[in-house]
């Protein structure tokens, strides 16, 4: 009897992990770009989402971000608030089925002056491509 509980509560955990379908790590110094481009399978789309980070003091970290030409900034703090996400497509069935992508912050490089992100693409029904383009620096 202990066996069919431990099933059905493994069943039940997976059903409500939330499983990255893909990671990338992106090192930026300040004013540089990670950049993924965001392709769409049905209906075929393509668009882009960037960030970069523009003042790192008392261990908060400025973040502007833009998806689709609309931009937002975040204020991530290595303590607490890590990380922010965004949505990549509609929902189709439920709002369970809607693609997003979390971005981290990691850590700060005192040294180097270079923060690390690490981006996870969460796509249940695998909706999404997401090409990384390598870091660009501002021009």
């Amino acid at each position: 009897m202990v066996k069919v509980f431990f099933l059905i509560g493994v069943f039940v955990f997976t059903l409500n992990a939330e499983p990255w379908r893909e990671t990338k790590t992106f090192i930026l110094k300040k004013d540089e770009f990670a950049k993924i481009v965001i392709k769409s399978i049905s209906p075929q789309l393509e668009r882009v989402f960037f960030w970069r980070w523009t003042l790192y003091t008392d261990k908060k970290l400025v973040v502007h971000e833009n998806f689709d030409r609309v931009v937002g900034q975040h204020m991530l703090d290595l303590d607490r608030h890590q990380a922010f996400h965004k949505r990549l497509l509609g929902a189709v069935k439920s709002e369970r089925d809607v693609p997003y992508g979390l971005v981290v912050f990691k850590k700060f490089d005192d040294v180097n002056k270079t923060a690390q992100f690490d981006f996870f693409l969460i796509d249940r029904e695998n909706r999404i491509k997401a090409d990384y383009v390598s870091k660009e620096a501002k021009k």
